[in-house]
């Protein structure tokens, strides 16, 4: 997902980050990684099975289903 994408994308939730990702406040892959977190909660309420779930956010975000999973089930270690 490239930059642009991603600044409308986090818009899209009411988070105003362009500034913030600009500066290096913020960085690309957490944002990312948190929006699909977001998505995936969202769509999972909605009733749709969590195979669906992760296909489309893989075709989404443009990132792999095994990442999709990663995202999802594993917690932080820190």
């Amino acid at each position: 997902m490239e930059r642009q994408k991603l600044i409308e994308a986090l818009q899209n939730e009411g988070i105003e980050a362009k500034h913030y990702l600009e500066i290096g406040l913020i960085e690309e892959k957490t944002a990312k990684r948190w929006l699909i977190r977001r998505h995936y909660f969202q769509l999972a309420k909605g009733g749709r099975t969590y195979t669906d779930i992760k296909y489309e956010l893989s075709e989404l975000f443009e990132v792999s289903i095994s990442s999709i999973e990663k995202i999802i089930y594993r917690t932080n270690k820190r």
